[in-house]
């Protein structure tokens, strides 16, 4: 009887332990989730108002964006679109990709983009910031016609962005929207296409 009562304490001293641990390793994942979500949200409201502000100043031009997300689902205004400020309940630390894209049907613009999007790459979390647009179409065998999209990098670090980082990445973000501003006043594409194949690296071509 007594060696039962002792296998049943040690049983329980073991599970206690574990019980403890688990515990703690609980605390430490929710703290260091708490931490990433937080920094990921400062981190995104400062890129949605970056790209909010770009799409203000090419609709002065009369130059149509399309944003996502939705300036309504994270900006309440008060007079649109210059008097605006950022919406308490959106959830910015579940925002993983920001994108504007030319709605411009001259000149084949249709589908150039300025993204930011969230990846992983060998277990690390990183923000890349890419200019895409479509380079012509490709006939497929069994579902047609598509055009071909090529992305071009500006933009890539480990998140998150120290203020050395955040400043590389307003610099290449000032330099890609100001050719892209000129090539829409010139009416002349080929000002920012030349301007992303000259200056950055090719890392995806993908059919849509």
């Amino acid at each position: 009887m007594a060696s039962k009562d002792k296998a049943k304490e040690e049983t329980g001293d073991w599970f206690d332990e574990l019980d403890a641990e688990l515990e703690k390793k609980t605390s430490e994942v929710y703290r260091s989730l708490g931490e990433r979500d937080s920094k990921m949200a400062e981190l995104n409201k400062q890129f949605v108002k970056d790209f909010w502000r770009v799409w203000i100043r090419f609709e002065k031009l009369n130059v149509h964006f399309s944003m996502k997300p939705d300036y309504s689902s994270f900006a309440r205004f008060n007079e649109f679109p210059e008097d605006w400020e950022l919406k308490e309940d959106f959830d910015f630390s579940n925002l993983n990709k920001i994108k504007l894209m030319d709605k411009t049907q001259e000149h084949n613009r249709t589908g150039d983009s300025l993204v930011l999007e969230y990846y992983s790459e060998e277990e690390k979390l990183k923000i890349g910031l890419f200019f895409e647009y479509c380079e012509g179409e490709k006939y497929y065998k069994y579902s047609g016609w598509k055009r071909i999209f090529a992305r071009y990098s500006l933009f890539d670090a480990e998140f998150p962005l120290d203020d050395d980082e955040m400043d590389d990445f307003h610099a290449e973000l000032k330099n890609v929207v100001k050719n892209w501003y000129e090539s829409h006043l010139r009416r002349d594409r080929d000002i920012i296409l030349d301007h992303i194949e000259n200056e950055y690296e090719k890392v995806e071509e993908y059919p849509e």
